[in-house]
């Protein structure tokens, strides 16, 4: 039987995302910084649906997911990259392409880990391991776009020197990131994901600039305040277990 043309679906969508991502970089070097910032968000998109159209048409391959990471390390790593430096680093002199390498590097490695640590169980888990690199770039993207829309151009680049530096730091760390989960009204975490959603979608469509930024600083800080939730949680349990009288 002849292979249907269906299969090929999954890699044009990454190619999208590729295209997205090199036409970030172009609209960067021409100083057209929001364009730039938007495209990331556009193969963001990109990102999201090749799985889906994958799991639809029922391909999967090896090379998808090869070509995907290309993607991934150009849209999420490099056009950022490219962006936060063209827009503010670019004075900072050899500290500021440093700092815009930050992104890139720690991109890199954190999609190489994840790739020779996936298997199926890992890819349907609840959670990732480390902050996702389209989200590290949708932050700093969404930095840039707030910026322009509230301050009328970019102002705070110590503000955005923090921001690299956590994001790229999260990449790499042990701190879990909520998957993309099925939601079930069984669960109160998913019953406040979903109101959650349902307060911030209508926003994000009316005022994109302002609240992609905020939203995904919310999406960090939840991680964090995971980790910190159950550090404590498992310091308490430790010290219940050597409170227990050791039998003679």
């Amino acid at each position: 039987m002849r292979p249907s043309p269906k299969r090929h679906l999954p890699s044009l969508v990454t190619a999208l995302n590729l295209f997205a991502g090199f036409l970030s970089v172009v609209y960067s070097i021409n100083g057209d910084y929001v364009t730039a910032a938007w495209l990331i968000v556009v193969a963001a998109v990109m990102d999201v649906l090749d799985g889906k159209v994958a799991r639809l048409v029922k391909s999967s391959s090896d090379f998808g997911v090869e070509l995907d990471s290309l993607a991934d390390v150009s849209s999420f790593g490099f056009a950022p990259a490219i962006l936060i430096y063209q827009s503010y680093f670019a004075s900072w002199g050899f500290f500021g392409i440093f700092l815009s390498f930050l992104p890139l590097v720690f991109g890199g490695i954190r999609l190489a880990r994840f790739n020779t640590q996936a298997t199926e169980l890992g890819e349907k888990d609840a959670f990732f391991k480390g902050l996702p690199i389209p989200s590290s770039a949708i932050s700093l993207v969404g930095f840039v776009v707030f910026e322009k829309s509230i301050f009328g151009g970019f102002k705070h680049p110590e503000i955005l020197t923090g921001l690299t530096i956590l994001v790229s730091v999260l990449m790499v760390s042990k701190i879990r990131y909520d998957a993309m989960p099925n939601f079930s009204f069984k669960r109160q975490q998913d019953v406040i994901k979903i109101i959650l959603m349902i307060v911030i979608l209508p926003l994000l469509a009316l005022f994109p600039s302002k609240i992609i930024f905020p939203g995904m600083m919310m999406f960090i800080l939840s991680g964090l305040l995971r980790a910190l939730i159950e550090h404590f949680k498992r310091a308490d349990d430790d010290d219940e277990i050597s409170d227990i009288p050791a039998v003679e």
